[in-house]
């Protein structure tokens, strides 16, 4: 014992910063178990979603009449609006093909990108007119009602042709709340399956 206190007392700098480098290197270690634990994380949910998205592709392109009627409905709608995407990709001027496709093409389209957006705020704020203006009568289109009223204040209030209305954030935050209230997401892919099963006829040619 004496021993070591001789040597501290002779050598204590060292000692201070043999302290400060373990301490310094617990530190490190932990941070890059953090980090890669946190990379673990984001890397496994996109191979879950890149896994889940081909398992999609299978199921519903090319899109067939067999597949929308033996389609589960909660993925319907999203195995359909696929299957309008993966053309949109292929094409030179993807926005020029979205304008070639039927009404209601458009609309169903426009109901995938909704849910996949999960709020009306993401939606709105990253969507162009050319999808925001199809959203009333997509919701139209599959006999949904409830949310009119927060629906047109939102269509209105993002229209930069309206000089009437200023975004509001506590309105934009208080329509979705009364969405997520409703379960909009599940009405628009339930709704959006049933109308597609009813109507094979309008999608099953939208594929090359």
């Amino acid at each position: 014992m004496q021993a070591v206190i001789d040597w501290f007392q002779s050598y204590w700098p060292y000692a201070i910063a043999l302290v400060v480098v373990a301490v310094g290197a617990s530190f490190l270690f932990r941070k890059a178990a953090q980090s890669y634990r946190a990379h673990q994380k984001t890397f496994h949910a996109q191979e879950s979603e890149m896994r889940r998205l081909l398992s999609l592709k299978e199921k519903y392109y090319p899109l067939t009449a067999q597949a929308i009627a033996a389609a589960p409905k909660d993925e319907l709608l999203e195995g359909t609006a696929l299957s309008i995407q993966i053309p949109l990709q292929k094409a030179d001027d993807p926005e020029g093909a979205f304008q070639k496709l039927s009404d209601v093409q458009q609309m169903i389209y426009v109901l995938d990108v909704f849910t996949s957006d999960k709020t009306a705020a993401a939606f709105f704020k990253e969507s162009s007119t050319l999808l925001t203006s199809r959203l009333l009568p997509a919701l139209e289109l599959i006999g949904l009602h409830d949310f009119d009223a927060d629906m047109q204040m939102l269509v209105t209030m993002f229209d930069e042709n309206d000089e009437t209305t200023s975004l509001d954030p506590k309105k934009i935050a208080a329509a979705d709340e009364n969405f997520a209230a409703g379960d909009l997401l599940t009405k628009i892919k339930l709704q959006g399956a049933e109308y597609i099963q009813n109507h094979p006829e309008q999608f099953v040619a939208t594929n090359d």
